[in-house]
């Protein structure tokens, strides 16, 4: 069973949108997982309330997967101690590199 507690960082308020954005962290066994979160209320809305909601909105988009979300693996989690696979030697690393790649492809 995985155990996870939730943590509210960066917390700001959106007054185009009248919400509250911030990026919310969960800890859990797997290591942590951060899912950026908004929960539209009034700038006066109690803290307590606007954490909540955060919160709520953070878990539906880490169940649905559509969102943005980093996952920082544990130290325990096995793909933690793999080793960094490196790109085939010819194929593109950055933007330059994919342009003369194309380039070079199109000759």
């Amino acid at each position: 069973m995985i155990q996870s507690s939730a943590q509210v960082g960066n917390l700001t308020y959106n007054a185009a949108e009248n919400s509250f954005q911030a990026l919310v962290t969960f800890h859990t066994d797997e290591g942590r997982l951060r899912v950026a979160s908004s929960y539209p209320a009034t700038l006066d809305t109690d803290e307590a309330t606007v954490e909540r909601g955060l919160i709520a909105d953070a878990m539906r988009t880490r169940k649905s997967g559509i969102g943005l979300q980093s996952r920082t693996l544990s130290q325990k989690h096995p793909e933690a101690t793999r080793e960094p696979q490196m790109p085939p030697p010819n194929r593109p690393r950055g933007p330059l590199d994919l342009l003369r790649w194309l380039q070079r492809q199109a000759a």
